[in-house]
């Protein structure tokens, strides 16, 4: 019996169980889904990459028509752009904030250009955002900006990573080697994260504003979920891989790519579920990153609505 059948057979009182993730393939009663929502529990049914097909849940809702009526007139009164820029921003900021992390334990100094060239590409954004004066416009500029940084980024990992394990780009449908499936699958995992954060706040998680409204995406998820994707994804998936705890035998090959196996599916669900459960100070308190993950939705949610005057991102520079 291995770990992960050891798990399934042990029992957990409701009361320490925030989060319930089932797998494709795997099933839930319906008396344990009533006892969940009883509960507060949400149950999210991930397919093979990690990404939430549905979920079931129970949360108070009580101001979420208030703050989506804001939510809606934000597309078109400037507080839209500000959220686009600013969770941009962060991201880029958070991406070469890891770099410079790497190249300070490995005393690389190509890595540490590489974090320079990012964060000027963060720079450009403060120049340039006053210059927007519709969402459409700051969303064509941000996409370019973002595209470069996250081509610098994904491009110095092939510094630190070894070939037999990434290809030195960002591939996503199939992932294309083992740390891009760690990834596909992570942000996964941090998506229902966000999803349940904007939820909770009130908020509308398909109402976006950097990624366009269609049938079925969760526009503002993608967006905030920019803020943690290096944080928390990057940061576990890369740890495991360079303390040879994932190797080729976690993953599955299909046409064009690879896909998780079992075994990779549990390491990557355990490393990204112990980041975002791991406790650091933020701004004179300590949160964990999930309880962070709230605090920036909830702060979405004060902005759109005039509680607070202005909104600060989560940017990680550890």
């Amino acid at each position: 019996m291995d770990k992960t059948e050891k798990l399934l057979k042990k029992g957990f009182s409701a009361d320490k169980v925030s989060q319930i993730l089932i797998y494709t393939g795997a099933a839930v009663t319906a008396d344990a889904i009533e006892l969940a929502v009883k509960k507060g529990i949400d149950i999210v049914y991930l397919d093979r990459m990690g990404k939430p097909f549905a979920r079931t849940y129970s949360c108070g809702q009580e101001n979420s028509a208030t703050v989506q009526r804001y939510q809606a007139r934000a597309y078109d009164d400037g507080k839209g752009i500000f959220l686009m820029s600013s969770m941009i921003g962060a991201k880029i900021r958070n991406q070469a904030y890891f770099l410079k992390s790497l190249a300070k334990n490995r005393d690389n100094e190509r890595l540490a250009g590489q974090a320079e060239r990012i964060m000027s590409q963060a720079e450009k954004i403060k120049k340039r955002a006053e210059e927007w004066g519709y969402i459409e416009e700051a969303r064509d500029s941000l996409f370019g900006i973002e595209g470069e940084a996250s081509r610098i980024y994904f491009q110095a990992l092939s510094n630190v990573l070894p070939e037999a394990v990434y290809s030195g780009t960002r591939t996503k449908r199939p992932p294309g080697d083992l740390f891009n499936a760690m990834l596909s699958y992570g942000y996964g995992i941090l998506y229902t994260e966000v999803e349940k954060a904007c939820i909770l706040s009130g908020l509308n998680p398909y109402m976006g504003f950097l990624h366009t409204d269609l049938p079925g995406k969760p526009s503002l998820v993608l967006d905030l979920i920019e803020e943690f994707r290096q944080p928390v994804v990057d940061r576990s998936v890369l740890s495991l891989i360079s303390k040879n705890l994932v190797t080729k035998n976690d993953l599955k090959p299909v046409e064009g790519g690879f896909y998780l196996n079992r075994a990779g599916r549990h390491k990557t669900l355990e490393a990204v579920s112990e980041r975002l459960a791991k406790v650091i100070n933020y701004r004179d308190f300590r949160h964990s990153f999930s309880s962070l993950v709230l605090l920036q939705a909830r702060a979405v949610s004060k902005f759109l609505t005039g509680e607070r005057n202005g909104y600060a991102p989560f940017v990680y520079w550890r």
